[in-house]
């Protein structure tokens, strides 16, 4: 897919998840998560680990990859060897974790990278993923039953020592 292509249909999908959560969150929020991915018989673990790649996704590497083409003296096919290589185990690990949506786009990004030619391609395709995943991530986040974990409030068991 040529890197414009690939930024407007990132935008037409972030769009279309702005207030409609996406489908694969939906499921995973109800436990339906493909090849039954699972932690015991339990889906909130799986539900976390979506959580957790979706943010290192987003936080470390689009953002820093963005961060290090804006520097100027890198080289590019050097940067997209090592991100399709980096992705390629994400979008793998999407689906595993119930997001298959989420790991589609991530396939779609990586087949974008062959087109780009310069930083500055690279660099509008990658924050128009950016964009999109980090919806994505907010919709992951807010179906994780954070309540559940108040159980687990650090205590002081030094009066117990």
């Amino acid at each position: 897919m040529d890197w414009k292509a690939a930024i407007d249909k990132f935008e037409e999908r972030r769009l279309a998840i702005w207030e409609n959560m996406p489908h694969d969150v939906y499921d995973l929020s109800n436990g339906v998560v493909p090849g039954d991915t699972n932690v015991y018989g339990q889906y909130v673990m799986t539900a976390l680990y979506a959580d957790s790649e979706m943010r290192t996704l987003c936080d470390e590497i689009l953002f820093y990859l963005v961060e290090t083409a804006k520097e100027g003296s890198v080289d590019l096919h050097t940067l997209v060897r090592y991100a399709k290589n980096l992705l390629d185990y994400k979008a793998k690990f999407f689906k595993f974790t119930g997001v298959p949506m989420a790991g589609e786009l991530l396939n779609m990004y990586i087949k974008a990278l062959d087109s780009v030619e310069n930083l500055e391609q690279l660099i509008k395709l990658t924050e128009a993923a950016l964009m999109y995943f980090n919806r994505h991530h907010m919709w992951v986040d807010l179906v994780i039953p954070w309540g559940v974990f108040n159980g687990f409030a650090k205590q002081d068991f030094s009066k117990y020592l």
